[in-house]
């Protein structure tokens, strides 16, 4: 009897507990938006469930009754971002394709089983939260049983857990998810991909892009990608690394690399990348040297991206002998003067340029432009671009006989034929007046004079304070007069 309350009270308060789980699903549509589109030969109908914002606290307890959630060629889209939920539950089950956000949940835990309802999940965004590595297991990305202790693998096919606390993952995270194509761990402080996180992620041997931007890596596990062969895409953007990782070099098809703001020293390719079409290396703070021979790894890069790179005062040209497919190069915003060898003793041949640039982005440096950067400009045909807008500033800022002019114009003046700026023979020729021997003369007869009006004016109060102590300076006796009919002179015409 006693052991039968005992159940009762349990049950009793498991009841009362249950409700505060989930929201009520009756009265979604009256809190939340929710939209209907039929199919059209133009998009997929969907069923839209937006509860961003709307000051909810929990997982819904279920779809809204108008919803279709048997047919899998359909699609609900639910969102719960910016809500305080701190807690994610099961999502109700459905056999459509879901799409789900929960971003700026403050989520700090996730139940096991998120997804087990849920066998058509597509994408998922769990960005900005409070997630760590230990909240994110296997059981997390669990699909449906298919047996006692086995069970179905989810089909998701993006996951976005970017901005969260997650330090490290368990080896077995992703175990459920291999068939993933896209994922998100960029902003969070992972440090180094070794251990039980670079076994995680080499588990996704279907990824195609992977963003792992401003995630404070210092260390990458040579063996981190080796199984990703279907890798197209890699964000490495605001790390601490000090040079080209050799994780990247197994990644047989890599067509997009993003090493952007990272303190990289001098750009090196020691392997071939055979297939990458598309670079970037802007903005990083201590690039000072460009291997150009290392580049003949990266043969097939079509997308050079090199703006934002102050301390890198010359760029060689002869990159384009081995970038023959090169289109696009930006070099934009750096502080390079020069774009030729750095000797500035070899003259390349036309052939090496024979690569006609559809896109080359030269402003905001400071250039010198001399006889040689005018030979390169002809051989990579930078001319053919004639047309420019006035406020572009593509234009010398040395020497001084051609400060300011854009680099299209020295299309129409031979540089070459120009005295070089210098102790030998400069180009501009200050006025006499100007001159430094002048200025200082000018300067010097100013002091001069102004100098000897000092002491002149100095000498004269001193005299003029000794004479006035000895009784002998200057004094003036104060003038009277006398009216001319008051005077005694004046009676004697009297009659």
């Amino acid at each position: 009897m006693r052991a039968s309350r005992i159940i009762i009270i349990l049950l009793a308060s498991f009841g009362a507990v249950e409700p505060e789980l989930y929201e009520d699903a009756a009265t979604l549509c009256d809190r939340c938006a929710c939209v209907i589109a039929n199919r059209t030969s133009a998009v997929h109908g969907y069923d839209l469930l937006d509860c961003s914002r709307k000051g909810l606290t929990h997982m819904i307890g279920g779809w809204p009754a108008r919803f279709d959630t048997a047919e899998p060629e359909r699609e609900i889209v639910l969102s719960l971002s910016g809500n305080n939920l701190t807690r994610l539950e099961q999502l109700p089950a459905t056999n459509t394709t879901l799409v789900f956000s929960c971003r700026h949940c403050n989520l700090a835990s996730v139940a096991g089983g998120l997804f087990l309802d849920t066998a058509n999940v597509l994408r998922v965004d769990l960005s900005h939260n409070r997630l760590t590595g230990d909240a994110l297991t296997a059981a997390v990305f669990r699909g449906q049983y298919v047996g006692e202790d086995s069970g179905l693998l989810l089909q998701l096919d993006e996951l976005d857990l970017g901005a969260n606390a997650i330090a490290h993952l368990q080896e077995d995270a992703f175990e459920h998810i291999v068939s993933l194509r896209e994922l998100s761990l960029a902003r969070n402080p992972l440090g180094r991909l070794v251990g039980g996180t670079a076994r995680a992620l080499a588990q996704l041997v279907n990824l195609e892009h992977l963003d792992l931007s401003y995630a404070e890596l210092t260390e990458l596990d040579d063996s981190v990608f080796g199984g990703m062969r279907s890798l197209h895409e890699l964000d490495l953007c605001g790390n601490r690394l000090g040079a080209v990782p050799e994780a990247l070099y197994p990644l047989a098809a890599l067509h997009t690399l993003n090493l952007a703001e990272n303190p990289i020293e001098v750009l090196s390719f020691a392997q071939p990348l055979d297939y990458l079409f598309e670079l970037n290396v802007s903005s990083m703070p201590v690039l000072h040297t460009v291997e150009v021979d290392s580049f003949a790894h990266v043969r097939m890069l079509r997308t050079l991206l090199a703006r934002n790179n102050t301390p890198l005062e010359v760029f060689d040209m002869t990159i384009l002998y081995h970038l023959t497919d090169l289109r696009e190069l930006d070099l934009s915003q750096s502080k390079l003067k020069h774009l030729h060898p750095p000797t500035g003793s070899v003259v390349l041949p036309p052939a090496a340029y024979l690569n006609v640039l559809e896109i080359l982005l030269l402003h905001g440096n400071p250039w010198h432009c001399d006889c040689a950067l005018q030979k390169v400009l002809r051989y990579i045909h930078f001319f053919s671009h004639s047309d420019y807008e006035e406020e572009d500033d593509t234009r010398c800022e040395t020497p001084h006989m051609l400060a300011a002019m854009h680099l299209v114009d020295l299309y129409y003046i031979d540089v070459c034929d120009q005295p070089e700026e210098g102790p030998a023979g400069p180009m501009y020729e200050k006025p006499a007046f100007l001159r430094p021997g002048a200025i200082f003369l000018s300067l010097l007869s100013v002091g001069i004079v102004v100098g000897l009006g000092i002491v002149i004016g100095l000498v004269i109060v001193c005299l003029k304070r000794r004479l006035a102590a000895q009784g002998l300076g200057f004094t003036s006796a104060p003038v009277r007069y006398t009216s001319v009919r008051e005077s005694t002179t004046s009676t004697v015409f009297q009659p």
